[in-house]
């Protein structure tokens, strides 16, 4: 299965044909911040299973935390990618971070086929949102992530 998604303009596109791994919804500072929201529900594709289709030139990063980069359109703002480099906490912890991007469930088109599993970084989330799902909540990380 294919998946494309993109940035709210159409500047940026891309397709996935991999699955889509770790969906969760993260409430972090950070991603509430990117997001403008109570939390990103986002998810983890492996760099080979993901191809630019355009607007790759367009993309922009931010640097949210150290070695952990924020891609979004340079023309409407939207996130579209994000990856860890050899310096972030995810990959010393992982490695295998640096073979993913993380991207923002809510770029892709249509129904991607996969639901949240689980909220992570609820020690940080938005003091005005309550979470009323039975997904497991983590203070940080889920394990194994």
């Amino acid at each position: 299965m294919t998946i494309t998604g993109g940035c709210q303009c159409g500047t940026v596109r891309f397709e996935i044909t991999g699955p889509l791994m770790g969906v969760g919804n993260c409430h972090c500072n950070a991603c509430r911040k990117a997001q403008g929201s109570a939390f990103r529900t986002r998810a983890r594709v492996r760099k080979a299973d993901f191809r630019w289709l355009s607007g790759e030139a367009e993309v922009r990063n931010h640097e949210s935390s150290s070695g952990f980069h924020r891609g979004f359109c340079g023309k409407c703002g939207s996130p579209v990618v994000n990856w860890n480099s050899e310096t972030s906490g995810a990959t010393m912890q992982n490695p295998a971070r640096l073979e993913t991007y993380g991207l923002a469930v809510g770029s892709l088109d249509g129904d991607p086929g996969v639901r949240p599993g689980f909220h992570c970084f609820v020690a940080f989330m938005a003091p005005w949102h309550e979470i009323t799902d039975d997904l497991p909540q983590y203070e940080g990380y889920p394990p194994g992530v």
